[in-house]
């Protein structure tokens, strides 16, 4: 039996044994060293989040600038086509009142039939609207 126990190598520690100074120094350590490796791949995963979070910031603030210029310029279209229609308009009116007024009888016939039919045309325009309003909020949710 006692040859059984002068075997065992005597690095190997057995329950109930003691650590000496310097394994116990190697011992923390490795521990200290088990610690910074996990604090620095927690590191390098924040800075991963973080620079993931930056390009996602970036692209939503570059999708917002192009969406801002591209409402900007169909108001500044809405506009120019607002002002030209309204222009064409004070001219065609423009140029039938002058042929009322000041035009021969056959100008003056021409006018004031184009008038009628102008006035037909808007109060239309003007029904079929609204009867289209009526009819989207009687079918839509008040939710849209």
């Amino acid at each position: 039996m006692q040859n059984q126990a002068d075997q065992q190598p005597a690095a190997e520690s057995v329950e109930g044994d003691y650590f000496s100074g310097r394994e116990m120094v190697d011992l923390e350590r490795e521990r200290i060293r088990s610690a910074d490796k996990r604090t620095e791949i927690a590191r390098l995963a924040i800075e991963a989040n973080d620079a993931s979070d930056q390009r996602q910031f970036d692209y939503h603030m570059s999708r917002l600038e192009r969406e801002t210029e591209l409402k900007q310029s169909q108001i500044r279209l809405a506009g120019f086509l607002t002002y030209g229609v309204y222009a064409m308009s004070s001219i065609i009116i423009a140029i039938l009142v002058f042929m009322v007024f000041f035009g021969n009888p056959e100008q003056v016939k021409i006018a004031s039939d184009l008038f009628v039919k102008l006035i037909t045309a808007f109060a239309g325009i003007g029904s079929y609207l609204t009867l289209k309003g009526i009819f989207n909020k009687l079918t839509k949710s008040p939710s849209e």
